[in-house]
């Protein structure tokens, strides 16, 4: 009894720990008590329950298996006494036990972390909403700009693809983009992808002249067709460009039912002097 005692004593001391009161557990010889926790039983420690054999005691039996254990009652004159368990998770659960009439034979401590993992994806997801929304105010921003680049685009079978603004925050890059339509034919836009390319890199083979990555989307226009002579302002979020002077943005949209698939190419000098939003986005952010 001494060494678990140590051990529980040095587990404390070890590090950080949780703990939490599991109240009475209840047993007798008729009803069992299964306690079911989130992670596996490192050890369980009964206060007053004198070994009387192998895996016997005197007063509460205890069967110990993963995150399970069950325990049961010997003697109706067992003493209430004290019961710790701690979990690989390094949490630490206390509480008594005692010899009773009662008939509740389950005791689940998992729903008070699946609570508190609830309320941390909660405000996860309430964090994540408010800077989609930020996100989606500072697009908006951007797209009511007055028209900053002239000579970013392409012009070709008809239509007129411009990268008109651009502007960063600490996360993300923002676009607005101008496509006007002077055919007589809507233009689908089935797909559109930026890259970020590195230029040829001293020592490199002629084969490994250029590196590209793909730069996740966070979000983009819902407007999906550019009806015959119309004009669209489109406005896309994302990661923001990482990459060096040297190397440049790559835009490419796509039209699967025909040919116009416009490539239009920004310098990576460019790039990098964009103008930035002051403010952060999110008030989390060190």
């Amino acid at each position: 009894m001494r060494n678990i005692l140590l051990t529980v004593f040095l587990a404390f001391l070890a590090g950080p720990v949780t703990s939490q009161n599991m109240g009475v557990i209840e047993v007798n010889k008729d009803f069992t008590a299964t306690l079911n926790f989130t992670d596996s039983i490192v050890f369980i420690v009964v206060g007053n329950n004198p070994s009387v054999g192998e895996n016997r005691n005197k007063y509460y039996d205890i069967f110990q298996n993963g995150k399970n254990c069950v325990i049961r009652g010997n003697d109706p004159l067992s003493p209430e006494t004290s019961i710790t368990v701690k979990l690989d998770n390094e949490k630490i659960w206390y509480g008594r036990l005692k010899y009773g009439d009662s008939t509740k034979i389950f005791y689940d401590f998992t729903s008070e972390e699946i609570k508190k993992t609830d309320e941390k994806k909660m405000r996860e997801v309430a964090t994540l909403e408010s800077n989609n929304s930020k996100m989606k105010e500072r697009l908006n921003s951007v797209l009511s700009d007055k028209i900053e680049y002239s000579s970013i685009g392409k012009v070709e079978n008809g239509l007129t693809f411009q990268v008109a603004n651009i502007k960063n925050d600490d996360n993300f890059t923002y676009f607005k983009l101008i496509i006007i339509n002077d055919t007589g034919s809507d233009y689908n836009i089935d797909g559109i992808y930026f890259k970020v390319v590195e230029g040829k890199r001293k020592g490199m083979k002629k084969s490994e002249a250029k590196i590209e990555q793909r730069i996740k989307i966070e979000f983009e226009s819902p407007v999906k067709v550019v009806t015959a002579y119309q004009k669209q302002e489109l406005g896309y979020v994302t990661e923001r460009f990482t990459g060096g002077k040297d190397g440049s943005l790559v835009i490419q949209l796509r039209e699967l039912k025909g040919t116009r698939n416009p490539i239009i190419e920004i310098s990576g000098d460019k790039m990098l002097k964009v103008k930035v939003f002051e403010q952060k986005l999110s008030a989390n952010e060190n």
